[in-house]
């Protein structure tokens, strides 16, 4: 997004009426993080906590996490488990105070799990598209398995398959990660994690931390599980949007 185009959506965001705002989700969630910024800026107060798991770079493909080099004082723990991306995450966001990276997979019980992922060389030479930097999972989804999204044979697998790698990492709970950070709120919560977003997404206590704002990537999920997001969301009492292949969700 350039910086004319970002403006013009902040401004945009900030004048348009609630109805309006229900009909796009990501609207309205450009307007709860200007208002973040505002108030980080002008009114004080604690400041602005993220948890994003599945983080990539926190750049790429991704309208939310940005938003921390413009909310004054942010801060944020970035969940991700593959090495790659953990330099390119850190080089984006170098305050190694503010900004916690986390070098694991959210999975159920703490231990190991192994990654389906791309060798980076091939990634940073472009010999693959740029967008399967963001692609590594601990499901088996159509991309890794040489399908399209019907479920059909991808024509193209024979071009990138001799570029999978599997590795291992390391893998926590989720409320381990959020005890070992001390997190004590949440403003906004952002799950990508290509397959294994209800894995995490299921973990999130929201009594406890009621963030005002949650993204999760459901385009890889099955229907049940998307179901389970849709259904544990409502039932919490929160405003439910779909836009592209994300949910979001307001308090």
């Amino acid at each position: 997004m350039s910086s004319i185009s970002g403006l013009a959506r902040i401004a945009l965001s900030l004048g348009l009426p609630a109805g309006l705002l229900d009909r796009g989700p990501a609207l309205r969630g450009t307007k709860f993080l200007a208002k973040a910024a505002l108030n980080a800026r002008f009114g004080g107060g604690q400041a602005f906590q993220m948890v994003n798991v599945g983080a990539c770079d926190g750049a790429l493909f991704d309208d939310v996490t940005p938003w921390l080099h413009r909310i004054p004082r942010a801060r944020a723990v970035l969940v991700e488990p593959i090495p790659y991306n953990q330099k390119r995450l850190r080089a984006n966001y170098p305050d190694t105070e503010r900004f916690v990276i986390e070098p694991v997979a959210v999975t159920k019980t703490k231990g190991t799990i192994t990654v389906h992922t791309f060798d980076a060389a091939a990634l940073e030479a472009g010999t693959l598209p740029i967008e399967f930097i963001g692609c590594s999972s601990v499901t088996n989804t159509n991309l890794m398995s040489g399908k399209n999204a019907w479920g059909e044979a991808d024509a193209n697998f024979n071009k990138f398959a001799p570029h999978l790698r599997d590795i291992e990492v390391p893998s926590e709970t989720l409320q381990t990660l959020l005890d070992r950070n001390g997190i004590t709120h949440i403003d906004a919560f952002l799950v990508d994690c290509e397959g294994a977003d209800w894995i995490v997404f299921e973990q999130l206590d929201l009594k406890r931390y009621r963030p005002g704002m949650i993204k999760v990537e459901v385009g890889a999920l099955p229907a049940a599980e998307i179901g389970e997001v849709v259904v544990k969301l409502k039932t919490s009492g929160y405003q439910v949007g779909f836009q592209a292949e994300d949910i979001w969700a307001f308090a």
